[in-house]
């Protein structure tokens, strides 16, 4: 992919002609494919030394949007290309709400709530809470389930501890065996000491999508069979 060059302008005003490479192809706003317009490029330290970075403003497209963002742009320098700038991230990132099914949002709307919070904060580079909301948001999708399965031990549930719960309530096989596996990760968010150093944030997620994907296949087997009871 060729350089493209951009004027910019340093923190004295002097302005230079820079090569950057990768332009954004989506607004991290509306997160739509687009073809974003260039507004201004700064330099961070002296043009073309190892320690400079370049920020350059976009704008989106799209009429319903017209966000302006920023691309953060880390120097590279090569035998070949010589000095160039190539784009490392985009900032800021509105996050993509995450969806969840009809049967989910009514046994735990607090769980869509949580999630959602930890994903914004992921998207923000709060990197060391994610994990946290996650395990809080785990914690409440799994009692809410429990509650919404056995009404008279509502108390019961709400006081016992994650852990308890999975393994003497949850009678799902799928959801026990999920369920107990996002635990185990989601408090490695919150230790001192990882134990599952293998394993890390996105390994939780899929876990938990899993046990929600278990959950709502309980739910709607529960209200197919009460539906269609002869």
């Amino acid at each position: 992919m060729p350089f493209k060059p951009i004027n910019t302008a340093g923190i004295d005003g002097n302005q230079t002609t820079l090569n950057y490479m990768n332009t954004p192809d989506e607004c991290p706003m509306c997160h739509r494919g687009v073809h974003p317009r260039l507004v201004i490029g700064v330099t961070l330290g002296l043009p073309n030394e190892a320690e400079s970075e370049l920020r350059i403003v976009f704008q989106c497209t799209r009429t319903q949007c017209q966000e302006a963002f920023l691309g953060y742009y880390d120097f590279k320098s090569g035998a070949q290309q010589g000095p160039f700038y190539l784009l490392g991230s985009v900032a800021p990132m509105e996050p993509t709400e995450a969806n969840f099914s009809e049967s989910i949002a009514d046994v735990s709307s607090d769980f869509i709530e949580i999630y959602n919070q930890a994903m914004t904060a992921e998207s923000h580079g709060l990197d060391q809470i994610t994990g946290i909301g996650l395990r809080k948001a785990l914690e409440f999708l799994i009692k809410d389930f429990l509650i919404n399965q056995y009404p008279s031990k509502a108390e019961e549930i709400k006081g016992k501890t994650l852990g308890k719960c999975i393994d003497e309530d949850v009678a799902d096989p799928n959801v026990k065996a999920s369920a107990k596996l996002a635990t185990w990760l989601a408090n490695d968010e919150t230790h001192y000491v990882r134990k599952w150093e293998d394993k890390d944030i996105n390994d939780l997620k899929i876990l938990i999508r899993l046990t929600v994907n278990w959950i709502d296949s309980v739910l709607l087997t529960q209200k197919y069979v009460k539906s269609m009871n002869p």
